[in-house]
C-alpha cells in the first residue's frame, strides 16, 4: 500500500480530511532541497492513475484546468503530478520520512515503479 502526499483539503469537500497545503509551506526547509535532483524525481514517477485536471484545481492560480492529471509513484509513495511545481515555485516541503527515503535511494525511482501500467500507451506532455 502506498503512502499519499500532495492531496490537499483545498481541493474541495471530497478532501476535507486531508491536510491544508499551508501546513507544508516552509521556505527555509525548501531552500535546502537539491531541486536539480528532486524535481525530476517528482516529475517522472511511475503512473498509477489518470484523471481529469478539472478534479484538481491549481491552488495558487485561478482558472479551470484542462487535460489529464497523473498520479505518480516511486513504489512507496503516491503523489499528484503538480507536486513538483508546488515544491519548485511555492515552497512546499515533503514529509521528512519521504524525503529521507528519496535521499537514501539517491533520487532513483525503482524501475518496477516506473512501469506500473505496462499495457497502456501513455503519452506524456
Amino acid at each position: 500500500m502506498y503512502k499519499e502526499f500532495g492531496f490537499w483539503k483545498e481541493y474541495g469537500d471530497k478532501y476535507k480530511d486531508y491536510p491544508s497545503i499551508n501546513l507544508y509551506i516552509n521556505k527555509d526547509v525548501n531552500n535546502l532541497y537539491d531541486k536539480n535532483k528532486l524535481i525530476p524525481y517528482l516529475n517522472f514517477g511511475g503512473i498509477v492513475a489518470v484523471t481529469s485536471k478539472v478534479n484538481f484545481p491549481h491552488l495558487f492560480r485561478s482558472g479551470q484546468r484542462l487535460g489529464e492529471f497523473l498520479l505518480l509513484t516511486d513504489g512507496f509513495w503516491v503523489w499528484p503530478e503538480d507536486l513538483a511545481e508546488y515544491v519548485l515555485n511555492y515552497n512546499v516541503v515533503l514529509p521528512t520520512e519521504w524525503y529521507d527515503l528519496i535521499l537514501t535511494n539517491n533520487y532513483k525511482i525503482l524501475e518496477e515503479a516506473k512501469f506500473q501500467q505496462k499495457d497502456v500507451d501513455w503519452v506524456r506532455h
